[in-house]
């Protein structure tokens, strides 16, 4: 079809189409985006502090071989050590590390062994850490990566509670991405020039499904003329630690754009999309969605078993489970849901939920990323004439006297135009207000926002855009709305690519209605033209919020697993992230798993990829191996059964707190039974009991669970009820990361 439209001809239709999980914006007359209530305190890392498992001794020379070795084993197993599993630090003569018994302090076994006269000096063996903080001039505003409780530099300054963040730090610990893992953003496109981006994007298999104005598709033309897809990449795989900007959850990551949203958002080409991302990638972001039939987006997932696909759960605050979504509520198993929650931990208030729909959920409120550069055209003002009735000043009307000035409430002015179509007859009735002046456009998918308030009932009332050049003086007429917004005013987004190149542009705003319709009404506020210009040195970016930005923080932690085992299933990728979620109050019930996602625990919870038995080094002679290093402050020891008593209301959890006597532990312990649901390969998690507690250093014993009301129902029917056990701790203001373990709580 023609880029051109006679107005008389004009036709109010408005196709369907799958709109992206768009930032949520207002105008600027409203206040920021807030989420305010309870919030559990569950937290994960904000930089690792390992649970010491050892000590480091010196015992005097002086004796031989056999005495020294009677006196070490009874020295360390009087000080609580333990003799056999002791082993020489090598290039330090006369230097053993010994593990611990369990449940002791290594702290004061170490004091004991160093107070005795045949020990030269004893310590405990505490493991240096790396530092994983990148030199992002920007980073302290992801609070979605770090969240220290800072205050955060967006439009609108805020502080969120320290730990709610998806335990980026922790991972990085591990690994910051490799170049060779894939990963699709289906979105509106990337900005392939962005400093922060161009390394990480992959342009040879990158494709484009989404026409131009012409309706001619250029399959390489995947710039992003949005917005949208260049955030949700930068949240996935910004560079990271080069100085600049902000950093991805991957600091190296392959991202190929597909392509499938348009310049406004709407996204009529997802099936396209997500069929061509899960062949390039083993991990497919997809920040978009709506209601509508699944079959489409399970067609085109149902191709490609071994990728992840990680969907955003959608931004209208209703349940996925009465509303279903598409892909969210796609049937398939590797499909991943992601749900926004805000800088304190709740559920984000726009976000969409569903106890069996939607899988987890991550930060996704006020998050800075990576964007195009976009430069102000043309921007008309709207002011009063000072005459009376006051006229918009400046702007040309046809015919004259029909459009008046106004203000809002709030103090935003605005034009407007009610009017009655006069007495049925042939023809249609039009109004139209030019801007005051033509402009020249400087740069490439230039766009009109406005906001927009309509009353239009039918019989071929519309508003449009309308613009003649320099260089064709029959006017065109774009963005065309039959909508009604019931006089409320709403965003309004115009493509305007077709004047790239062109001069003397002269907008204006046309309204058509048949003959003897009702009365109409329309209005419009803050007219301003946008076109893409080249990135600035530093880059360009910009706060959104939305499940748009929750999802790619899922999809980046999906990234960082297969960088640390390349051979992960979608299956296993899905596992790590949703059996190691943080179980939070603001969840429970809102998503499967009732946690947000901890990527540090996620990463602790798969294997390294195995190296190929040709390629192994040669066997080293057999030693004592030395415990693993924890991320944690506690350990559980719940063993393979928890009693509970005939007709008990509690259970009773071992707990100990590995910290120094002058520490204390900040606790939170959930139980949770794994459910399938039926006719489906979803699972649920049914909360059995939470306890909060504080505990003091080196203290080892027991914490006291309430069990739920549906615990105590299942206990007496079934008597025995396999459980997780989950606990979490805080100690001072430094969060750790949560353990696990799996028991079965018996009536006895």
């Amino acid at each position: 079809m023609s880029q051109r439209s006679r107005f008389g001809v004009l036709a109010a239709v408005v196709g369907t189409s799958v709109a992206i999980a768009a930032p949520v914006t207002g105008m600027a007359a409203t206040g920021p985006l807030q989420s305010i209530g309870p919030v559990e305190q569950v937290a994960t890392p904000t930089g690792m502090r390992p649970v010491v498992h050892d000590v480091l001794v010196k015992f005097r020379a002086g004796t031989t071989a056999r005495v020294q070795a009677d006196v070490r084993s009874e020295a360390l197993d009087a000080a609580g050590a333990q003799p056999g599993a002791a082993r020489r630090v090598e290039g330090l003569p006369g230097v053993w590390r010994v593990p611990v018994d369990e449940g002791a302090a290594p702290g004061a076994v170490a004091r004991r062994l160093d107070a005795r006269s045949d020990v030269g000096w004893a310590v405990p063996d505490v493991p240096a850490t790396i530092d994983v903080t990148p030199n992002d001039p920007l980073f302290p505003n992801l609070w979605g990566l770090s969240n220290t409780g800072q205050q955060v530099q967006a439009p609108t300054p805020f502080t969120g509670l320290a730990g709610m963040d998806l335990g980026a730090l922790g991972a990085w610990g591990t690994t910051q991405g490799s170049a060779d893992v894939s990963v699709a953003v289906v979105d509106s496109g990337a900005a392939l020039d962005h400093p922060d981006l161009a390394a990480n994007l992959r342009t040879a298999n990158a494709r484009n499904f989404v026409p131009d104005i012409q309706g001619v598709v250029d399959p390489l033309a995947v710039e992003d003329q949005n917005k949208h897809g260049s955030h949700v990449a930068g949240t996935i795989g910004a560079v990271g630690n080069n100085g600049l900007g902000v950093a991805g959850v991957n600091w190296a990551v392959g991202m190929t754009p597909v392509r499938s949203c348009d310049l406004a958002g709407s996204c009529g080409y997802l099936p396209e999309g997500m069929a061509y991302g899960g062949g390039v990638a083993r991990v497919v972001n997809i920040s978009a969605g709506g209601p509508g039939n699944l079959q489409p987006s399970t067609d085109a997932i149902g191709q490609h078993p071994n990728t992840l696909f990680v969907a955003a759960a959608g931004n209208d605050g209703t349940d996925n489970d009465a509303i279903p979504q598409a892909p969210c509520n796609v049937p398939l198993p590797h499909v991943l849901c992601v749900a926004a929650i805000d800088a304190s931990g709740n559920l984000a208030s726009f976000s969409n939920y569903g106890a069996t729909s939607v899988d987890v959920a991550a930060p996704g409120v006020d998050i800075q990323s990576t964007v195009p550069n976009f430069a102000t055209a043309f921007a008309p003002a709207v002011q009063s004439d000072g005459a009376v009735p006051p006229l918009p000043d400046g702007w040309v009307q046809t015919p004259a006297g029909e459009w008046t000035f106004q203000t809002t409430s709030g103090g935003t002015n605005y034009m407007e135009l009610i009017a009655s179509p006069g007495p049925a007859g042939s023809g249609l009735v039009q109004w139209l207000i030019a801007a005051p002046n033509p402009f020249n456009p400087v740069g490439r998918s230039c766009r009109m926002n406005a906001y927009i308030a309509t009353v239009l009932n039918g019989q071929g009332q519309v508003v449009a855009l309308s613009y003649t050049t320099d260089q064709d003086s029959t006017p065109a007429y774009l963005g065309v709305t039959s909508s009604s917004s019931g006089g409320n005013f709403i965003p309004w987004e115009v493509d305007l690519s077709a004047i790239e190149g062109q001069t003397g542009v002269q907008l204006g705003f046309i309204v058509q209605s048949a003959r003897g319709a009702a009365n109409l009404l329309a209005a419009i506020t803050a007219p301003v033209v946008t076109c893409i210009v080249d990135q600035p040195a530093g880059g360009s970016y910009a706060f959104l919020s939305g499940t748009s930005m929750a999802s790619p923080q899922v999809a980046g932690a999906a990234a960082l697993l297969l960088a640390k085992n390349p051979d992960l299933t979608a299956a296993q990728m899905k596992q790590a992230l949703m059996s190691t979620t943080v179980p939070m109050a603001s969840l429970a019930g809102k998503v499967v798993t009732g946690g947000r996602v901890d990527v540090n625990a996620a990463l602790a919870s798969v294997p390294a990829r195995a190296v190929p038995a040709a390629l192994a080094a040669p066997a080293a002679p057999a030693a004592p191996a030395a415990p693993a290093p924890t991320t944690t402050a506690l350990t559980l020891r719940a063993g393979s059964t928890i009693a509970i008593r005939p007709g008990g209301t509690r259970a009773s959890v071992p707990v100990t707190c590995a910290q120094p006597s002058t520490a204390t532990c900040a606790v939170t312990v959930a139980l949770r039974m794994r459910v399938a649901t039926a006719g489906s390969t979803r699972v649920r998690w049914i909360p059995l009991g939470t306890q909060r507690a504080t505990l003091p250093g080196t203290w080892q014993g027991r914490v006291s669970v309430p069990l739920t009301p549906e615990a105590r129902n299942l206990l007496g029917r079934h008597g025995r009820v396999r459980a997780t056990v989950i606990a979490s701790s805080q100690t001072g203001s430094e969060t750790l990361a949560s353990v696990r373990q799996t028991t079965t709580l018996v009536r006895r």
